[in-house]
Parts: structure tokens; C-alpha cells; sequence
């Protein structure tokens, strides 16, 4: 089995009370969109309802998970309704985290193909995601993406406001040796050194 993950740039929307709970929603796909790996995720591709874990920052499988969540879709989106487990130190301090980097938050999934295609999609070659199996959702130090949300994280009892997030998805890769000290996936900071590279040379 092999396991890849997209990671995305995020923005923070808080409701009053917020610290009563750790419920939170975000988008983590947008379909029909040409990801900065050549993937292009299809409507429809997730298991509507599937649960998934929140992952510890950077994808640390070898700690805790977090939080659990469960993954929904429409036609141009997927998203997970979560939890953070308040009443455990590192659900706690992860859900502070998030809160107090607002903006600056990014995420990343964990993911397995179950089905996939080669097309060409606006003159590129790209690989089409048909179907994919969701594992976990994490906060990420990097992201490669750009404008997506954390829609809400909200208070008990309130009813999820249902508005809708913006965000491109990139980064895929396989999932091994994940994290390091500063919670930052190796892979993504050969991503953006590879990105800087480039730059320079174009200069």
C-alpha cells in the first residue's frame, strides 16, 4: 500500500465560546483543480462519511492522535467535521495551536489511491484521483498549497455554519519517515527549497 499526502495553506474562522470545545471544520480538497504534482482529485473521489483521525502535528503516527473527524463532500469540495480531544494534553495543546496561528495554519492528509487514471487536463499531462481512500488529517508546519480554510472552531451545541472554503491542493508524496523535532515533514522542506531553487535561477 502506498500512502501520500496533500498539505494545504489555511485560514482561521472562531465562533464565541470556542474553548468550550474542540469541534473545528475544513476543507481539505478541492475538485476538478490541477494540484502542483500533476493530480486532479475528482468529485466524489472520498468515501462520504468516513471516519478519520486527526493526526499529531506533521503526521507523527508514532504519537496519539489528536482528534477524530468525519470526512463530507458536495460536487466542488471535501471537508472534515472534527473534534480536538480537549481532555488530553496534546488535543489541547494542538487545538490552541491552531487556534493561535490563524491564518498562518496549514494541513495535510494522509491518503491511499484506490483508483486513478492518466489524462491531459488545460494541455498537461496529469493523473486523475477517482477514488481514495482517507486515513488521517494533520496540522503541518509547511503546506504548498494555497487558500484554503479552517472553517470553524466552535462552541457546544452551535450548529456548523455551512461556508464554503477556497483552496488549491499540491503536495503528494509517500508517508515515511514523517516529522522531525520541529513537527516539519522532510519532504516539504525539499518542496520549498526545491521552490527557492528555482526562483534563483530564474533571476
Amino acid at each position: 500500500m502506498k500512502m501520500e499526502k496533500k498539505s494545504f495553506e489555511t485560514e482561521l474562522e472562531f465562533k464565541e465560546n470556542a474553548d468550550e470545545t474542540g469541534q473545528f471544520k475544513a476543507v481539505f480538497s478541492w475538485f476538478d483543480v490541477i494540484d502542483k504534482h500533476g493530480d486532479v482529485t475528482l468529485p466524489g473521489a472520498f468515501e462520504e462519511g468516513a471516519k478519520v483521525k486527526i493526526a499529531s502535528w506533521g503526521h507523527r503516527w508514532e504519537n496519539l492522535p489528536v482528534g477524530r473527524g468525519e470526512v463530507h463532500q458536495d460536487e466542488e469540495k471535501a471537508w472534515v467535521d472534527g473534534n480536538f480531544f480537549l481532555d488530553t494534553e496534546a488535543g489541547l495543546e494542538t487545538y490552541k495551536t491552531v487556534k493561535n496561528l490563524g491564518e498562518l495554519q496549514e494541513w495535510s492528509y494522509g491518503f491511499e489511491t484506490l483508483e486513478s487514471s492518466d489524462d491531459t487536463k488545460e494541455g498537461k499531462k496529469v493523473r486523475v484521483l477517482k477514488k481514495l481512500k482517507a486515513f488521517e488529517v494533520s496540522p503541518v508546519f509547511i503546506g504548498a498549497g494555497n487558500d484554503t480554510q479552517t472553517l470553524a472552531i466552535k462552541s457546544e451545541g452551535e450548529e456548523p455554519e455551512p461556508e464554503v472554503e477556497s483552496e488549491v491542493k499540491t503536495e503528494s508524496e509517500t508517508v515515511e519517515e514523517i516529522g522531525n523535532e520541529s513537527g516539519v515533514d522532510p519532504a516539504d522542506v525539499k518542496f520549498l527549497l526545491d521552490i527557492i531553487a528555482l526562483e534563483a535561477k530564474n533571476e
